[in-house]
């Protein structure tokens, strides 16, 4: 891994939720990560239409957990905990999602965001517009959206995880490293080989003998060379190759959720039919 930048360590998530039944896939993502990553998760509910009755019941944790092989039906919090993994649940306390993330994000800083997102209006509807630019552009998180309508490569039945095939845009600015690393390191912990990496050159080519690409025993890499739009090439990838995955990385002009500009990463989280990991170049 280049030395330049730190490796792509996650001992913190947080995983904001409305609960709903579109929520469900992104919560099996943030969960599973937590326990491969022996991470502390945070569960924040972010709908304040919803009572309180009952809060601490969901998301269904050990239950999951239980169906996933994990814990046995009568298991305590203790148990959880055993698995290596802390679980914290909050109330949104502002009126809207968006204070209340920020407000939390910038007291209790995390490791990755897992966020639910619905791709005909573009997000989930407790984030409709303005979440987009604090979290993205202020807060600086990376995060991993999970489209509503997708399996993701987490089974919400059994825990078990499909990441095989991975799509890299790359480019010069902001630099992608940070993005192969991300992805390398992802792969090594949850992926059984063989595992195939797709890098798409869309646009000013990067150097690529300056990119460290890990040579593992059946890992792949591949690479392919486009002209025009960026986000048509990287769509048209992830749709030939059947991506489990897309690793991005973006600049802060670039914001992962701005729909007012239509932003590389926006379009491409609309149209794509797998999760995306987007890192802000903050972070790079």
């Amino acid at each position: 891994m280049n030395a330049l930048h730190p490796p792509f360590t996650i001992h913190r998530i947080f995983h904001p939720t409305d609960f709903s039944q579109d929520s469900q896939v992104a919560f099996a993502h943030a969960l599973k990560l937590a326990l491969v990553f022996r991470a502390e998760l945070t569960i924040m509910h972010v709908d304040p239409a919803v009572s309180p009755e009952g809060f601490e019941d969901f998301p269904r944790i050990r239950p999951t957990l239980a169906q996933w092989g994990l814990l046995p039906e009568s298991s305590s919090k203790g148990d959880v905990t055993k698995l290596g993994i802390r679980i914290r649940k909050v109330r949104a306390l502002a009126s809207d999602a968006k204070q209340a993330i920020i407000h939390h994000l910038t007291a209790s800083p995390t490791d990755l965001m897992v966020l639910a997102t619905h791709q005909h209006e573009g997000f989930a509807r407790w984030v409709h517009h303005a979440l987009a630019e604090p979290v993205s552009r202020e807060m600086q998180v990376k995060t991993l959206f999970v489209p509503s309508h997708v399996e993701g490569f987490v089974s919400r039945e059994t825990g078990q995880t499909s990441l095989q095939r991975l799509l890299l845009p790359i480019s010069i600015q902001p630099p992608s490293q940070p993005a192969i690393d991300a992805a390398s390191a992802l792969i090594s912990e949850l992926s059984a080989p063989p595992v195939t990496l797709t890098l798409v050159h869309a646009g000013k080519e990067p150097d690529v003998n300056a990119l460290e690409l890990p040579q593992k025993a059946d890992w792949s890499w591949n690479q392919l060379f486009g002209k025009g739009d960026p986000v048509e090439w990287i769509l048209a990838a992830g749709a030939e190759f059947d991506v489990d995955l897309i690793v991005m990385a973006t600049k802060a002009q670039d914001s992962l959720l701005d729909m007012l500009r239509g932003s590389t990463t926006e379009r491409v989280l609309r149209g794509a039919r797998c999760p995306l990991l987007a890192i802000p170049a903050k972070l790079i």
